[in-house]
């Protein structure tokens, strides 16, 4: 099963309108690239969710796994709080 292209643009736009200091700390904290200064979702499927980097002047790829394998919209939210509450957890200031 995929997600509707709907609910993709959905719930990136949602997140990179006003979760984007998150996105960066997911990238920076479990995709290992601390020196990222932007994150942008631009996609995410039933086993995890694709960011666009910015280190220095390239944007660079970073899939983060989800968990385990979703299929609905709400499972996207908690994967992302899943995600979000690991980041936090690894991060040293």
């Amino acid at each position: 099963m995929s997600f509707d292209p709907e609910i993709i643009t959905g719930v990136c736009g949602y997140m990179n309108a006003n979760q984007a200091e998150n996105n960066l700390v997911m990238v920076q904290w479990l995709g290992g690239l601390r020196e990222a200064t932007s994150a942008t979702m631009v996609g995410f499927d039933e086993t995890g969710v694709d960011f666009s980097a910015r280190v220095g002047d390239e944007d660079t790829a970073v899939r983060l796994p989800w968990t385990r394998e979703i299929s609905t919209r709400d499972e996207v939210r908690e994967q992302l709080f899943s995600l979000l509450d690991r980041a936090l957890a690894a991060y040293e200031p």
